[in-house]
């Protein structure tokens, strides 16, 4: 793996990935699956770990931040920080448009606008 996945959910999915790779290897040639095979994936595997964890840790920092902001009633900064832990927990998931920016939609769409 040339660089370290976007998020917790690509990593999880390529740990799991790894961990099948070696199950998969040692069924099919348990004599020969050669420890230097099992050596790099189980590098490439603590490699992920660690970036999970700092993920994690960075997850972490948005929550609080998030927390500190609704203190403050900032729901702006509550928004930023929560969207930035989504998206470090998948990036590939995306964040809901406000509220105002669905009634727009809605308005732009009634029916009873057509000609």
């Amino acid at each position: 793996m040339d660089k370290p996945s976007q998020s917790l959910s690509q990593t999880i999915s390529y740990l799991k990935h790894c961990s099948s790779q070696l199950m998969t290897n040692q069924a099919l040639s348990p004599a020969s699956l050669s420890a230097q095979r099992v050596h790099e994936i189980a590098s490439i595997e603590y490699l992920e770990l660690e970036h999970a964890a700092k993920q994690v840790t960075s997850i972490q920092k948005e929550l609080f931040r998030a927390i500190l902001a609704l203190e403050n009633d900032d729901k702006t900064v509550v928004k930023e920080a929560l969207s930035a832990a989504i998206h470090q927990i998948n990036s590939e998931l995306t964040v809901p448009g406000s509220k105002a920016d669905n009634k727009i939609d809605k308005v732009a769409c009634d029916p009873a606008l057509a000609g």
